[in-house]
């Protein structure tokens, strides 16, 4: 700038009822494009982890009755067949826990909508700066 010249303040102005809700409708079509595509994904890892966890369950079951089965002709002349069937309901027990807290902890990780939330959050601090400047204008 010159010396001569005036000092002039830059203000932000207030956008127009118009512009404001042109501005609102093209952010809210983004979000809800933003939160139906994460719809998508959630409903894809819901069903993907159903079929999984069915197929699991079903194959699980038949070799469970499998190697009960084995286990129960191979030792059935033994005097110890009473323990070789009792350890074998714990290993089972052992591996339905384990299959259990696995579960658990997929479902406490798994953060449906997490971008669209993320965005709204962003969203939110940009309207509430946009506002404070207005404020102090």
């Amino acid at each position: 700038m010159s010396e001569g010249a005036p000092n002039i303040e830059v203000r932000p102005r207030i956008p127009t009822p118009g512009e404001i809700l042109s501005l609102f409708s093209e952010a809210f079509g983004h979000r809800a494009q933003l939160a139906q595509l994460e719809l998508g994904e959630a409903r894809d890892h819901v069903v993907g982890s159903a079929v999984l966890a069915a197929a699991a369950t079903v194959l699980g079951l038949l070799t469970g009755v499998s190697i009960t089965l084995l286990v129960a002709a191979l030792v059935w002349e033994s005097e110890h067949r009473a323990w070789w069937i009792g350890g074998l309901c714990l290993l089972y027990c052992a591996l339905a826990g384990a299959a259990a807290y696995l579960l658990r902890r997929r479902l406490r990780q798994w953060r449906p909508l997490a971008e669209t939330q993320f965005q709204l959050n962003q969203d939110g601090a940009c309207v509430s700066r946009i506002l404070r400047t207005f404020r102090g204008s």
